[in-house]
């Protein structure tokens, strides 16, 4: 997005749409994680098996709470560029009747 005042919806749309991809890329980390420990734990002897059931709760626990973070910043990034979307529609609207009171014509 731009540093000038204002949003462009479009920019802004397509921001919040990496931030989605970000999102669902996170939610895959557990699987891949936990796919990862499972051929730790078949590489490795008994004796390390409990330390890896551990540090795989301990982690997913935090790999959880980063995605949620994730999704919510996904979700918080469009519902702000639906929100400056209808702003801007509504402004536009405003901005007519204004003309149109005012007997004014301007071609878009």
């Amino acid at each position: 997005m731009t540093s000038g005042t204002g949003v462009n919806p479009t920019e802004a749309m397509s921001e919040a749409q990496e931030a989605e991809a970000l999102a669902e890329a996170m939610v895959f980390l557990g699987t891949d994680f936990e796919a990862a420990i499972e051929g730790l734990v078949g590489a490795v002897s008994e004796h390390v098996t409990g330390g890896l059931d551990d540090y795989e709760l301990d982690t997913m626990t935090h790999i959880r709470r980063v995605a949620e973070n994730g999704i919510n910043l996904a979700q918080n990034v469009q519902g702000a560029d639906l929100a400056i979307a209808d702003t801007d529609s509504e402004n536009a609207d405003e901005y007519q009747e204004g003309l149109e009171a005012l007997d004014i014509q301007i071609n878009f």
